[in-house]
């Protein structure tokens, strides 16, 4: 029995290690190629019925004995493939330049584990046609109790901002073509990814010129130019968007813009809101008076049906405005207008050499504390005592610490009389006052006293290299302050002697 149960013991064994080795040494077995499929092969349209450029597709993939990793995808009958796990996606297919419609194909095919690729990729026939693409013009819109600002005066400096759509896709846009006044002439051709675009004329003192064309927010033009904007004239500008497939939507227009030619290198800035022409007039019977007889004139607080009318639409454009000159005479009633938009819009002006005379009406409603004020040469306000204000009389006069320039004196009372405190000199600019004193401390009940405090109402900030002032400073209307008819020679001192008007 025990031999019996030992020979079937080695019986089995044998079986069984013939069995293994047969394995070990059999030919493995090959895993074919993945197979892809698509929901559909072809979409049957035709006309109008076709579809747009933009389509969805799904697929998947099966393997007999490997696992599927991902896919490859063509719309290029298969010159090109891009990889994806995904099993659906949305694609914008072309369609030949110049042509309405196509019969364009998505091809898919799967990879396995093994890296092996469908060699009979899935793919669907998309019938499809063009859809025309548009453009608009973006303004500017009132908000609350803020006008608009689309300026219908302006100096040879234009920014509009532009939408272009596509009902196949914004990718489907190729560029946007802009005509000035006449859509017959050849378009100059801006980039496809436009949004903003400003012209700048070449030459801001002839009947017309060729223009500088940036785009967007760029400081560099692009290396072209485009023409011909009037000065001097009214002007429209058109603009239409072309896709892919060379189909164009309409020519679209801004209203007119009265666009001015550069008469001299100073600029009057009118930011008055009340007694605009009888303060204008002070200043420009001023400058002729000086001899100044050559510059512009910019209303700057100028609103008409809820809009600027002569304020530029964004800070960029209005500092490359007032870099066409060389000097500016600026004053306003309004600290809280003024002085923001001179801090924001000034830069490239005093960067190319400019030179700026500002008077401004600061009233107790400016923010003492505000950092409107950096960029002048007014480090601080001085405030006035508890309870008190500080006002100027009628008669009162108001000193120049320079030997031989005249004394001021006031006209009428200056209900809110602002004195100021002067920044501390720096490596490359220094301040001095110019003009101090007229001031008084007023308080309810009590008579007004002289204020006996920093007095300064009149600054200047200079170059330390070159010892030239660039920005004088007034907290005073000088309008009412001819008391001693000797405002011309106020001015002469000021914006001659000084500034280098």
């Amino acid at each position: 029995m025990q031999l019996f149960r030992l020979l079937l013991s080695i019986f089995l064994f044998a079986i069984v290690f013939t069995a293994c080795k047969k394995g070990f040494t059999g030919e493995r077995k090959t895993i074919a190629p993945p197979e892809t499929f698509m929901v559909v092969d072809t979409l049957f349209r035709s006309g109008d019925n076709r579809l747009s450029t933009r389509v969805d597709a799904n697929w998947w993939g099966n393997s007999s004995g490997g696992i599927i990793v991902g896919y490859e995808v063509s719309t290029d009958s298969m010159l090109s493939w891009h990889f994806t796990t995904s099993q659906d996606s949305s694609f914008l297919l072309k369609i030949p330049p110049g042509q309405d419609s196509t019969d364009a194909v998505v091809y898919v095919r799967a990879i396995d584990n093994l890296g092996q690729k469908d060699p009979t990729p899935a793919s669907t026939l998309y019938p499809i046609k063009n859809s025309k693409p548009d453009v608009r013009f973006l303004f500017s819109t009132p908000i609350a109790n803020i006008a608009s600002q689309n300026p219908t005066v302006v100096f040879p400096v234009l920014k509009y901002n532009i939408f272009g759509t596509d009902p196949d896709g914004i990718g489907d846009i190729k560029e946007f073509e802009l005509c000035i006044n006449d859509t017959l002439t050849t378009p100059f051709i801006l980039p496809f990814n436009t949004s903003a675009f400003t012209l700048i004329a070449k030459n801001v003192n002839t009947d017309s010129s060729m223009c500088s064309v940036f785009i967007n927010s760029a400081n560099t033009p692009l290396s072209l130019a485009t023409g011909y904007l009037r000065l001097n004239g009214a002007n429209i500008i058109y603009i239409r968007v072309v896709d892919k497939a060379l189909s164009k939507s309409f020519f679209v227009a801004t209203p007119k813009v009265w666009v001015k030619k550069v008469a001299g290198n100073t600029l009057v800035i009118n930011a008055y809101s009340s007694n605009k022409n009888f303060v204008q007039n002070f200043y420009l019977n001023s400058l002729k008076n000086i001899g100044i007889n050559q510059f512009d004139t910019m209303q700057a607080t100028e609103v008409i049906n809820n809009n600027y009318t002569q304020l530029q639409p964004d800070f960029q454009t209005q500092s490359r405005t007032f870099a066409l000159f060389k000097n500016m005479v600026w004053f306003g009633d309004d600290a809280n207008f003024s002085l923001p938009l001179g801090q924001r819009s000034t830069a490239d002006f005093f960067n190319k050499g400019g030179s700026l005379f500002m008077a401004i009406a600061i009233n107790s409603s400016f923010d003492p504390l505000s950092n409107f004020l950096d960029w002048t040469p007014v480090r601080n306000l001085v405030n006035p005592p508890p309870n008190a204000i500080f006002r100027v009389n009628v008669n009162a006069l108001v000193n120049s610490t320079k030997s031989g320039w005249p004394t001021i004196k006031s006209t009428v009372i200056i209900a809110s009389a602002r004195p100021f405190e002067l920044p501390a000199n720096t490596a490359t600019s220094g301040y001095d006052s110019l003009y101090y004193g007229g001031i008084i401390e007023s308080i309810t009940g009590n008579p007004p006293i002289p204020w006996i405090g920093v007095s300064t109402v009149i600054a200047k900030r200079y170059s330390i290299s070159g010892n030239k002032t660039n920005f004088v400073m007034s907290s005073l209307p000088l309008e009412r302050f001819n008391g001693n008819n000797n405002t011309d020679s106020l001015f002469k001192r000021l914006l001659i002697d000084e500034l280098g008007f």
